[in-house]
């Protein structure tokens, strides 16, 4: 048999292309003759590539020996330095699936089950798609010297035996690559049936291609493969719905609000319907005739620049604490999860109020109210409040610029700390007003360059923002008063360093909140740059309280507050007694800290096939002797067998 010997290079390996004479000599008296003795670098692809060019030659030696390899007495040593090697041997001995051989199976058998082939043609089936892998058998060549052991396998025809360092093994070279051609040859030949040139046939099953058979359970799919397609296949499906969702709500519902409100605004503005530009043909007069024809509950038209800002306001007088018609629907009283720019329901003297506050959405693409954060999170945005210092207001009585005096962040949780009621709309007098107007000022991001007084009047806007969970951004602004320049001298505009915020801010982001007080204090003190009345109320007294407790939060849901309105104030919960079905039994208004009244009326639950139900009581999960925030009381039911089955146990 022709060896050739391969010497691996590296630290303490021996050079055995010095020894080849002594080596060649051995394994002649062994039947075994040496074709060359090279020297091969110890990484993998340059043992491949030197065996691949043996394998090729047409004078292919029978055995290759690489000497020098092995470092560890067990096989850790072989499986890191030859895993590769052995892999390429198998590689070359077996033959590529078919690419179609998936659809070709599925063919077959979708063909045998419509012919309904009896159980003998469908193992033929089977046995004809079977497919088997050539797998490599190593050998131990044993024990080659100190404990340290060689191996042996197949590679293209070729036996290649590999060894441990000679250093290692404690034997000369050449005595332990003749043992090893003796115990490789041996291995080969004594295991020629069960493993006939080195490999044993090994079914497997061919990776599936294709959507098909990757993704839809097919037949001989194991109890995991169809779980595993059925969860891709119900992930997927989730997916397509959540992408739906996401399109449906962030591209379409905001292309058809687009189109919406341009449709109003092209009327508004009184602009051709062939107008490709509106914004550069807006006449400065809204067209109230066509609006209020649209809809008779449009009271005004606001109007911001920079913004997307541009809709009819509209108030819905039946308005009241649970709904407010307009966050969810738009002027054509069709349903808009957009919703409108609409009048709080506080606001009961609409725009002849002294301070009429609206709301609308924050949309994430700044339609609606949405662009009201291009004035600051945490942080005021003092560039846009100089570009942006008012906005227009218009109703069916006049035109109406608006002055910004503040633009703050308050909190609607009261784990955020105390609310701050910013929604009243209608004052007890003027020292009422004025403390208002202070409240809302020290609260401001902006030190706004602009007076106010006790006969202005004020719009105050609302809408959702995300500092901290269900908050609000507001924007208060006076209205231009008679005589009066529109404009403000912004360069005296600065950033409030000693903004007033709910308590979570300070929580966060530490620091000590400032002190709040009132207008007539924080005057006397000399506090205030930006009062220019005369003070003809400083002897007036606020004796009403304020019973406006509850914000809207995000789902258009009424959220209770403990307030902090400018004097103490009474704050009342809904408290629901409810019937068997959840049906609403009895509906209350109860102040805070007092007890709910049960209803007279007992509620009754229809008796079933099995069982009759006697009325025990209310459920005490929530204390509703003691009212503290918004409750739903369910009734409890004691559930009693019929005679017939009680009587059947």
């Amino acid at each position: 048999m022709d060896v050739e010997i391969f010497s691996l290079t590296g630290k303490n390996s021996a050079d055995l292309s010095q020894t080849s004479g002594e080596i060649a000599k051995k394994l002649e008296q062994n039947g075994f003759s040496v074709t060359k003795v090279k020297s091969v670098s110890p990484s993998y692809s340059k043992i491949i590539s030197a065996l691949n060019e043996l394998a090729k030659s047409e004078k292919a030696p029978d055995q290759v020996v690489i000497a020098e390899a092995l470092t560890t007495k067990d096989s850790t040593s072989f499986r890191k330095k030859f895993a590769e090697v052995v892999a390429a041997a198998e590689k070359y001995e077996n033959t590529p699936v078919p690419k179609d051989y998936w659809r070709k199976r599925n063919l077959d058998f979708l063909d045998a089950k419509k012919r309904k082939a009896d159980k003998e043609e469908m193992e033929q089936l089977e046995d004809k798609y079977r497919m088997f892998r050539k797998k490599s058998r190593i050998f131990s060549l044993k024990d080659m010297g100190n404990g340290y052991l060689g191996y042996c396998f197949m590679y293209r025809g070729i036996q290649v035996a590999v060894l441990p360092k000679s250093a290692l093994a404690g034997e000369n070279p050449e005595d332990m690559v003749c043992l090893a051609c003796i115990r490789a040859k041996s291995n080969f030949e004594n295991s020629a049936i069960d493993y006939p040139n080195g490999f044993s046939d090994r079914e497997f099953v061919p990776a599936k291609t294709g959507f098909v058979n990757n993704f839809i359970p097919m037949r001989g799919d194991g109890s995991k493969e169809v779980t595993r397609k059925c969860v891709v296949i119900v992930s997927f499906l989730v997916f397509l719905t959540a992408l739906s969702l996401l399109f449906y709500n962030m591209i379409y519902l905001s292309l058809r609000n687009a189109e919406l409100n341009g449709e109003i605004q092209r009327i508004a503005h009184s602009v051709d319907d062939g107008e490709t530009t509106p914004e550069k043909k807006k006449d400065d007069t809204i067209n109230w005739d066509k609006l209020l024809k649209i809809n008779d509950e449009i009271v005004g038209w606001i109007q911001m620049k920079d913004t997307h800002i541009d809709y009819p306001v509209l108030w819905h007088k039946a308005d009241s604490t649970p709904q407010q018609y307009y966050l969810n629907h738009n002027y054509k009283n069709e349903w808009d999860g957009f919703g409108s720019v609409f009048v709080d329901y506080r606001s009961t003297k609409g725009t002849d109020g002294k301070n009429l506050v609206l709301h609308s959405h924050h949309i994430q693409d700044g339609s609606m109210f949405g662009d009201l954060m291009k004035f600051g999170g945490t942080t005021g945005d003092l560039d846009f409040y100089k570009e942006v210092p008012t906005f227009r207001f218009d109703t069916p009585k006049g035109k109406g610029t608006y002055k910004i005096i503040s633009v703050f962040k308050t909190n609607t949780l009261t784990a955020h700390g105390d609310f701050f009621n910013y929604m009243i709309s209608d004052f007890e007098n003027d020292k009422d007003f004025m403390n208002y107007v202070y409240n809302v000022r020290v609260r401001s991001l902006f030190n706004c360059p602009v007076d106010i007084n006790e006969d202005d009047e004020l719009v105050t806007l609302s809408t959702c923002s995300y500092e901290f969970t269900n908050f609000r951004t507001v924007i208060v602004a006076r209205k231009v008063r008679a005589g009066e320049s529109t404009k403000v001298d912004v360069s005296k505009a600065s950033l409030n360093k000693n903004a007033v915020w709910p308590q979570v801010y300070y929580s966060s982001y530490g620091g000590t909140r400032p002190t709040v007080t009132d207008f007539d204090t924080a005057y006397k003190k000399g506090q205030i740059t930006w009062y220019d009345g005369d003070y003809s109320f400083k002897n007036q007294k606020v004796t009403k309280k304020t019973e406006a407790t509850t914000a809207t939060d995000t789902k258009g849901q009424v959220v209770t507050q403990k307030p902090q309105p400018t004097t103490k104030a009474k704050v009342y919960c809904n408290v629901t007694f409810l019937n068997y079905d959840g049906s609403a039994l009895s509906t209350q208004k109860v102040e805070y800290g007092k007890s709910a009244v049960v209803p007279k009326t007992v509620p009754k639950k229809p008796s079933d096939e099995y069982y009759t139900y006697t009325f025990e009581g209310w459920d005490t999960t929530y204390d509703y002797t003691k009212v503290t925030a918004n409750l739903s009381i369910a009734p409890k039911f004691k559930a009693t067998l019929k005679p017939e089955y009680a009587n059947a146990q």
